[in-house]
């Protein structure tokens, strides 16, 4: 038995290791994938508005079509109405859904600088239907204090007047409401529309 031990050791050592044997020399390999992403970033740019209180003679590019501008778009100067506020009012059973209005008690008004880009504009004046029916004045004027009159309206219940102003060379608009006896109303400018030239 030792000689065929020693026979079968010698023909192993020979012929080599079967194959079914892993030699204690074997090299294990392990492959390494590197992936490599590549990003494609669009940025897409966003107009900055202007600066705040610049008077608001750059209007919203969303409204309007350039050549007509609602005045609602424009920043009054002293950056708000006071007591004017932007609302849809009802006047003379029709209803302005871009209009300002105002309880002025007395007197109220606002500016804008509009720079003498503008030829005129229009607005519809009237009381707004729920208010009460004491009669006001609108007055259109030019420069910061009103120093120039313009035009001058009656705002009367049910009976909304069209009006256009002649802003030729004006560079700050004023409008102000009055009521005579102090009662209050509710004073409503509707779709007020500057016309550049």
């Amino acid at each position: 038995m030792t000689a065929f031990t020693g026979v079968a050791g010698l023909l192993l050592g020979f012929y080599g290791v079967p194959t079914f044997v892993t030699p204690p020399t074997a090299r294990t390999v392990t492959a390494t994938v590197t992936e490599t992403a590549t990003a494609t970033v669009t940025a897409t740019a966003t107009p900055v508005p202007g600066p705040s209180g610049s008077g608001g003679s750059t209007p919203n590019p969303n409204t309007g079509d350039g050549k007509n501008v609602p005045l609602t778009d424009i920043t009054p100067i002293n950056e708000s109405y006071g007591g004017w506020e932007i609302k849809p009012v009802i006047m003379g059973g029709r209803s302005f859904d871009n209009a300002i209005t105002t309880e002025p008690g007395y007197y109220d008004s606002f500016g804008c600088s509009i720079n003498e880009h503008y030829k005129s504009l229009t607005v519809t004046v009237g009381l707004h239907d729920d208010s009460a029916a004491y009669p006001a004045t609108v007055t259109f004027a030019s420069g910061e204090d009103g120093e120039k009159t313009l035009k001058s309206v009656a705002a009367r219940i049910n009976r909304p007047v069209e009006v256009t102003v002649d802003l030729t060379g004006v560079a700050i608009l004023t409008i102000a409401a009055r009521q005579g006896d102090g009662n209050s109303v509710n004073v409503a400018l509707g779709d007020p529309v500057l016309h550049r030239l």
